[in-house]
């Protein structure tokens, strides 16, 4: 592994979040400045504000832009992601690519919280994004102190109602501007100080990276040949956990859950396929392509669950097609379609390409399910929406 993937893999990834124009990029700048005094950092500030958007594509035509910068600090490492708009920062945490397992609110204490920036908390929220850490920025533009106190109540509420603790998700009053624009070194200067206060805060907060070869086995089986004498060879690419010849396993999605042994193994390597070969103990028809092989009883079967789902534009998918109640859409979940009933809330009648809403989903199969699983949507065979599992419903 080169140093590059290795730095990414044993870092967390954090984003950005809030209303355009409230400083999230000249905030990113100031922690980059910040950083190379007590840390170490991928690049300087002023070339992270220059540098191209990175556009990391989720579907044929489907990206999410945005900068992104390496650096760390007290012994932990973070990839930062600032996403170039609101639409970005939905795509990115329903799509869950890159996943992001930390984000800074960055709220303007002169426009206060934004319809957007509420909305990107409260789907953070919904995806299960763990931390949460506030910035109030351009502080230093507010004259009356009660206006300070009254945004923070307002953002602590909204973080509250969100499940975030206060104790977990500090709300930090500074100005990254001029921070950005301090010409010397001292830390503890009124310049810098707020962005130090950030720093620990996401130190102290901040998850332990996340491993995926320490999750629960799992991997969705593409392609299936039965063998003679009682057993199967299973296709797929695993997606997090480790598997082992004589290690039992389970085979979970489309009915009954089939308890089984991996006898034979094969692992992509570099130059060869991505897909992995994994060999069990089945007769022939008992396994077929969208269940999944994962560890004994880590995951189970539904069919009824709760998501948010982002419809895609016509520039990102080729066509027009809003979601209304009622719709009978294809739910790409795993490797295979199945067919769902779509419910939305009394609130909501229809859902227009660009935007995003919760919704209900009911399959005509029970599949392999668990919260944050990943899965496409398609109507007339195009793929016009992606989502993730917020809440299954028993």
């Amino acid at each position: 592994m080169d140093e590059k993937r290795q730095y990414r893999h044993q870092g967390l990834t954090i984003c950005t979040l809030g209303g355009v124009g409230h400083g999230k990029t000249m905030l990113a700048a100031g922690i980059i400045k910040v950083v190379s005094r007590i840390g170490s950092t991928q690049m300087a500030a002023d070339d992270f504000e220059a540098q191209q958007p990175t556009h990391h594509s989720i579907g044929l035509q489907t990206y999410v832009s945005y900068k992104t910068v390496d650096y760390e600090t007290s012994g932990r490492h973070y990839t930062h992601i600032d996403g170039m708009s609101h639409g970005n920062n939905v795509k990115m945490l329903i799509g869950g690519s890159p996943e992001i397992r930390g984000a800074i609110l960055v709220v303007s204490a002169v426009d206060g919280v934004t319809t957007e920036a509420e909305a990107e908390i409260r789907l953070a929220s919904q995806v299960r994004v763990p931390t949460v850490v506030t910035f109030l920025n351009k502080a230093e533009k507010v004259k009356d102190p009660e206006l300070i106190e009254i945004c923070q109540m307002e953002i602590r509420e909204i973080l509250t109602d969100c499940g975030y603790a206060e104790e977990e998700s500090p709300i930090i009053v500074g100005d990254a501007e001029k921070a950005c624009n301090y010409k010397g070194q001292n830390l503890n200067s009124d310049h810098w100080k707020p962005i130090v206060d950030l720093i620990f805060g996401l130190n102290r907060c901040m998850p332990q990276p996340l491993n995926r070869l320490e999750l629960p086995l799992l991997m969705p089986i593409r392609k299936v040949i039965d063998n003679p004498k009682g057993t199967s060879t299973l296709y797929g690419e695993v997606a997090q956990g480790g598997l082992a010849v004589g290690h039992p396993v389970d085979v979970v999605g489309k009915g009954d859950r089939i308890k089984t042994r991996c006898v034979g193994l094969r692992h992509s390597g570099a130059g060869e396929s991505t897909e992995d070969e994994v060999q069990v103990d089945a007769e022939m028809g008992w396994i077929t392509p969208g269940q999944v092989v994962s560890q004994p009883k880590s995951i189970k079967s539904h069919t009824e669950f709760e998501a948010a789902v982002y419809v895609m534009t016509q520039e990102e998918c080729g066509t027009h097609i809003p979601l209304v109640g009622n719709d009978k859409p294809e739910i790409h979940l795993w490797t295979i379609d199945v067919t769902g009933h779509l419910h939305l809330s009394s609130e909501v009648a229809i859902v227009n390409p660009g935007e995003h809403a919760t919704v209900r989903i009911s399959l005509d199969v029970p599949m392999a399910l668990t919260i944050g699983t990943r899965f496409e949507i398609k109507k007339m065979e195009a793929k016009i929406g992606i989502g993730v599992v917020t809440e299954i419903i028993e």
